[in-house]
């Protein structure tokens, strides 16, 4: 299971290891956050060793879109394009209704005059449907795994796709219910599989691939369909 250490809205993954001797901070090739710390290391030390060097990161995670290749930027108009499990849908803006955003299963619908907080009722609908939909694809995969989690959860996560906690909760970051399910499932499986074995060592590929053969390609297609998320 890996640790999550949540900063500034940034979510760091921390990797223990009773080798190391002091605090380490990489961002990878996908922008995901890592802690490098000695297992004993408190998590008070983490937080205060990496708040010093969130000018650091942020420098890093810009450059990185600087030279990636990014879609273009959503424009809250009519006839926008907003995905949900991979499918396409269009955005209508109206003058009037109960709610600011609402989904009629063709359309997301959108209070005109909520226009600048598009991002926040977005979240909202995809942490609610999209926690409903993955409850269910969960437990299909955890009986092929083997493995049940203590509880799922939908939230922000910043960089990272899904995390799993010494608590064994799985918590999934809510842009994620924008790619398409076979995505979704390789980062469900993921997540799962860490409820067998701890960190990314070769036992855990192996595991992984026993349950999804073609993670690797899925892995691929995930990592080249980031730059195409909503907010992220």
């Amino acid at each position: 299971m890996s640790e999550t250490l949540v900063i500034h809205d940034l979510a760091f993954e921390v990797r223990r290891s009773q080798r190391r001797a002091t605090l380490g901070l990489t961002v990878d090739r996908f922008g995901e956050l890592v802690i490098h710390a000695p297992a004993v290391a408190q998590i008070e030390e983490l937080r205060n060793w990496v708040e010093k060097k969130l000018l650091w990161v942020h420098q890093k995670l810009l450059l990185k879109d600087s030279v990636g290749t990014k879609s273009k930027p959503l424009e809250v108009v009519s006839g926008e394009t907003i995905s949900y499990l991979g499918r396409n849908y269009r955005l209508k803006l109206v003058e009037k209704q109960a709610q600011p955003l609402m989904f009629d299963g063709d359309w997301f619908i959108l209070r005109r005059r909520d226009q600048a907080a598009v991002a926040q009722h977005f979240q909202k609908w995809y942490e609610q449907a999209g926690a409903e939909w993955l409850a269910k694809r969960v437990i299909g995969w955890q009986r092929k795994t083997g493995k049940a989690p203590a509880s799922i959860a939908v939230s922000a996560l910043g960089f990272r796709w899904a995390s799993c906690g010494r608590d064994r909760i799985l918590r999934f970051n809510w842009q994620l219910f924008q790619l398409p399910v076979r995505l979704i499932d390789y980062v469900i499986v993921h997540e799962l599989m860490h409820l067998k074995e701890h960190n990314h060592t070769p036992e855990f590929w192996r595991v992984l691939e026993a349950v999804m053969p073609d993670w690797q390609t899925r892995k691929s297609e995930l990592a080249g369909l980031a730059a195409n998320v909503n907010w992220r």
